[in-house]
């Protein structure tokens, strides 16, 4: 693991920011430290390459060179389940403040012109959040996924951590406010969602204010799933990365 640099800590989005040419996982080098002692809090490790990314449910994530690739270490919070959701929507605001319309597929996925552009892990590892936060740019993507073509990495990480203080932000003022917010760059809402695990497939109809995913059926009632992950969306099988 070879590091490059560091910078001292950035006002405009409040992380120190150390960067590596390649690393197994970003979430490696913090729970790392984590463990062994040190302090992660406002912490971004970033990589130009990951050899073992990890995504949602221990699944990998492609991390070849030209993607921005970066974890950060948060302050403890007793609202860690909603933690994914308000980040999303956090990073999603900001990436469409920015120019890239993004919105959230529940519960961690970001979504750009009705592809997956990227996603957001969160560990919480002795008590302390460590989250994992990968957007395409100019790296190989699966098919089906799409990218910020003709970005600067190093932009695009700083746009995603203005993000994470906004997440931090919402999540601070509530699970209400969450969900509210949530509902304005909500994917799955008015689709045709199949959840594993769900009897039925059905119509996306936002989240509660645990984070749930609300469900309408065909019979016109709306269930909440607390848990599972979405197989496809308006008949379309939705892809890992």
């Amino acid at each position: 693991m070879r590091r490059l640099t560091t910078s001292d800590l950035d006002a405009d989005h409040g992380f120190f920011v150390e960067r590596y040419a390649a690393v197994t996982s970003t979430q490696d080098v913090l729970r790392s430290r984590l463990m062994n002692g040190g302090d992660v809090t406002f912490a971004a490790v970033r990589a130009l390459e990951q050899s073992a990314g990890r995504g949602r449910r221990g699944g990998v994530w492609r991390s070849s060179p030209g993607g921005s690739y970066q974890s950060v270490g948060l302050p403890p919070t007793s609202a860690a389940p909603l933690l994914p959701l308000a980040l999303g929507v956090g990073v999603a605001e900001a990436l469409s403040a920015a120019g890239a319309a993004t919105s959230v597929k529940w519960p961690n996925d970001l979504v750009l012109g009705g592809r997956k552009l990227g996603g957001i892990v969160v560990e919480v590892v002795q008590g302390v959040p460590i989250v994992g936060l990968g957007v395409n740019v100019a790296n190989e993507v699966p098919a089906g996924a799409t990218a910020l073509r003709g970005w600067e990495v190093e932009t695009v990480g700083d746009v995603v951590l203005v993000g994470v203080g906004r997440g931090l932000e919402l999540l601070r003022r509530g699970a209400s406010a969450v969900s509210e917010h949530f509902s304005s760059v909500d994917w799955l809402l008015g689709k045709r969602v199949e959840l594993a695990g769900a009897p039925f497939v059905g119509t996306g109809a936002g989240i509660d204010p645990d984070g749930s995913l609300r469900l309408l059926s065909p019979s016109g009632q709306v269930t909440a799933f607390g848990g599972g992950h979405v197989v496809s969306v308006d008949g379309e099988v939705w892809g890992t990365q």
